[in-house]
């Protein structure tokens, strides 16, 4: 499901967002974060549990929380969302024209406050930008060769933050919040969703009967084979530390600063985190709710399950 997820949202953010082009008011980037998170509900299947904020964002819009509990282990993900604008004919010149956003009249930068969360030492903690991009956008980059634009894709976010508190003048705030700069920094939602489950060996696989296929199938479609279960804490690490290797290290606008390395999954499950489970499990009787600045996706690779196999679900739940 999430792989799915993963390789058709961003699709149809593109056709989304260009159809907001037409209108007398564009669609925004905290439009389609909504949309995100409806899709990840429809995905769940009770593995992942989506809380909406009451406030609005200040330093991210996202918080994607990996666990494990058969092994205790955890790994974090904050994410800050921006569209990409441009009319003209040059993709390249296409910008995020609120990357340089602060918070408040002359406060933090937005950058920063994001990073600043990932900081926290033992926190498990990666920051990243979620970039959305209207189709005109992504078809010329792909008339230009750049095939990796895509209508959602994610980006290093100290590398944003760099390129941020690197822009000291009228020049590089231009330039650096540019396709031109930022492209060859982007990698996509599968790089961290694909895969999201093991599936059977095919029908005609050697020694496979169509007995046995049948009967695979039939646990299938009941749930007890195949249920699509989110990555582990420890797939996800790995994969961002992959995507983030495999990125250019000389890039055009690129600050002279080292890579922040990937911090390794923690050991043990934040209070917060386990409360989130044991209320959507539970059906909310477990500790209110702490008031949330951002959407928080909980995905559980490993979760207990109750009689049937499942996280209970309560029918009047938000979760």
């Amino acid at each position: 499901m999430l792989c799915s997820f993963a390789e058709q949202f961003p699709t149809f953010t593109e056709d989304f967002l260009e159809r907001g082009r037409t209108l007398r008011r564009r669609f925004r980037e905290e439009t389609v974060t909504d949309l995100m998170m409806g899709c990840l509900i429809t995905a769940g299947l009770g593995r992942i549990i989506v809380e909406f904020p009451d406030e609005p964002a200040t330093g991210a819009d996202m918080e994607w929380n990996f666990v494990d509990q058969g092994r205790g282990t955890f790994f974090r993900i904050v994410l800050q969302a921006k569209q990409a604008y441009g009319d003209g004919g040059s993709w390249t010149r296409h910008n995020y024209r609120e990357l340089l956003h602060r918070s408040g009249t002359g406060g933090k930068l937005q950058a920063e406050t994001l990073c600043d969360t990932a900081r926290v030492p033992g926190s498990a903690t990666y920051p990243l930008y979620v970039l959305y991009h209207p189709a005109q956008t992504c078809r010329l980059a792909r008339q230009d060769g750049e095939t990796m634009l895509a209508g959602v894709n994610l980006a290093d976010g100290f590398i944003i933050e760099q390129l941020v508190k690197s822009a000291a003048t009228q020049k590089l705030r231009t330039n650096n919040k540019s396709l031109r700069v930022i492209a060859p920094h982007l990698f996509s939602l599968s790089d961290l969703f694909c895969p999201s489950v093991l599936l059977p060996a095919p029908p005609f696989a050697p020694g496979i009967s169509g007995e046995l296929w049948r009967g695979a199938m039939e646990r299938i479609r009941d749930g007890r084979l195949g249920v699509p279960i989110p990555p582990t804490p420890q797939d996800v690490r790995k994969r961002l530390a992959g995507a983030l290797t495999a990125l250019p290290k000389n890039a055009v606008g690129m600050p002279d600063h080292p890579r922040q390395p990937v911090p390794d999954v923690a050991v043990e499950i934040p209070a917060d985190v386990q409360n989130v489970i044991h209320r959507a499990r539970d059906g909310k009787k477990s500790e209110p709710r702490v008031s949330l600045d951002r959407w928080r996706v909980t995905y559980l690779s490993g979760s207990p399950r109750d009689d049937e196999g499942y996280l209970r679900r309560d029918p009047d739940s938000q979760y």
